[in-house]
């Protein structure tokens, strides 16, 4: 490290323990660790040029100290908007000795640091935190945001030069899923993706600021898509990082253009789990909304279910009643309650949250009644019907066979190549591959409790 690089990882440290964590929580602040601010520098291209530059929300500094480090004094003018008074006034402390430019304090999605002015390299670690749809900021941005991170991404990439670069650091959410399709399609369509970097750890990146975003680092550039993508990985923020090249058709992919970090294996199958007449639904039982209608101990004198949590299945198939701090017992007291109950039958249930460091991110289970249950909101659950008419399977080998092929390491690596989220939910089951149901069915001939994921995949192979 330089001694401004040094000292301005210093001063993070200091305003990390002087700044209470209520402050940045509620402006959504995670400052950038020096490990991440180098590497992220490092994806910009080089170039021979004078350049002029930008840093959206410019935080403590590091990003800038960095970028210009990068550039030297190629870099002509370094602007920046930070909300925050007090980051502001110590971001010009380390900056402004290095090289000229202008620090804006107000809304980076409401302000022009530059009066116009279309930068060369635009570097920003914006906040993490949901926008809602009424938000009036929406109206000044090109698409729909579902979070302040894309919209910052968005007003970055509106701001870059022709031939421009922008890197960001963001989570991984962006990447997939329906809530991100306006911002990728905006993106996809004005930038060229160029390099992708994912963090194999969800904790550590930003560790002392309490962030356990799957983060990772992104380039686009103001010009037509490139025909290959730079993929790199490291398990940790100071890692060496592996480097892969692929061609782009195999990491966007789709008319919702999902962003893959490896591409997808090949396979002989061509449906997926909506396709083939299956239906993902959440369940339906919020717990913690439902407390007057849920018990301990099944009640005598009102009438009640079963209810269904993940928990309830230790081995693989359904315990119930189990003590593991749950209500297990749903009562059935006025006609909304009755309305969220699921009929006897066959279903499977995925787990829709899992931790970082579970082996598994999608973990399914067989569930197969002879009577109502009732199945609580951390799982989603597969069945024949519509989102808003529940059928069970048709039989319980179907289930037995759509629960193998969901724990196979296909199924899981399939999700982990288009999300970084810990969070399973029903609209990424729709899309993951999936055989016929007469075939599913005939797969789950072959299920027994408690089979090793060997005996799954060995079971799966013929798939694939």
């Amino acid at each position: 490290m330089t001694e401004a690089f040094e000292q301005a990882a210093q001063t993070r440290i200091k305003a990390i323990a002087r700044t209470p964590e209520e402050t940045r929580r509620a402006l959504a602040q995670h400052l950038t660790p020096p490990e991440v601010a180098t590497l992220a520098v490092s994806l910009f291209s080089d170039t021979n040029e004078d350049i002029t530059c930008l840093d959206l929300g410019g935080g403590t500094g590091i990003l800038s100290v960095a970028l210009i480090e990068r550039y030297g004094k190629q870099v002509r003018r370094m602007d920046t908007i930070e909300m925050d008074p007090i980051l502001a006034k110590i971001y010009d402390e380390e900056v402004r000795g290095l090289t000229d430019g202008k620090t804006v304090l107000g809304d980076a999605l409401l302000m022009d640091a530059g009066n116009g002015t279309r930068y060369d390299r635009i570097i920003l670690n914006p906040p993490y935190k949901k926008m809602a749809s009424n938000d009036p900021r929406q109206a000044v941005l090109p698409a729909h945001s579902a979070n302040l991170y894309s919209a910052f991404m968005m007003r970055g990439i509106q701001q870059l030069a022709d031939g421009g670069e922008m890197v960001a650091i963001v989570p991984r959410s962006w990447t997939n899923g329906d809530y991100f399709t306006s911002f990728r399609h905006y993106a996809l369509s004005t930038c060229s993706l160029d390099a992708l970097h994912v963090y194999g750890s969800r904790d550590e990146v930003f560790a002392d600021t309490n962030v356990l975003q799957e983060t990772m680092l992104v380039r686009l550039s103001k010009r037509p898509q490139a025909g290959t993508i730079r993929v790199s990985e490291s398990a940790v923020k100071d890692e060496e990082p592996t480097v892969e090249e692929y061609e782009t058709k195999d990491l966007i992919v789709g008319n919702n253009l999902v962003v893959r970090i490896v591409p997808e294996e090949t396979t002989a199958l061509v449906g997926t789990v909506e396709s083939v007449g299956l239906c993902p639904s959440t369940g339906k039982v919020v717990d913690f909304r439902s407390r007057n209608y849920i018990t301990r101990e099944k009640p005598s004198e009102r009438p009640s279910v079963p209810l269904v949590y993940v928990g309830n299945f230790p081995h693989g198939q359904l315990e119930h009643p189990l003590s593991f701090g749950k209500g297990q017992w749903f009562c059935l007291d006025d006609d909304w309650a009755t309305r969220q109950i699921c009929q006897p039958g066959a279903y499977v249930l995925v787990k829709r949250f899992s931790a970082k460091e579970e082996r598994r991110r999608v973990v399914a289970y067989p569930l197969v009644v002879d009577a109502p249950v009732a199945l609580e909101n951390h799982s989603s659950f597969l069945h024949q019907g519509r989102p808003r008419k529940v059928v069970p399977l048709r039989s319980a080998n179907l289930a037995y066979g759509l629960s193998l092929w969901l724990n196979s390491t296909f199924i899981d690596e399939w999700f982990r190549g288009v999300s970084g989220s810990t969070q399973v939910n029903a609209g990424d089951i729709k899309k993951m591959p999936c055989p016929s149901l007469d075939e599913l069915e005939h797969l789950g001939k072959e299920w027994v409790v408690g089979m090793t994921q060997e005996a799954i995949d060995n079971e799966c192979e013929i798939f694939l």
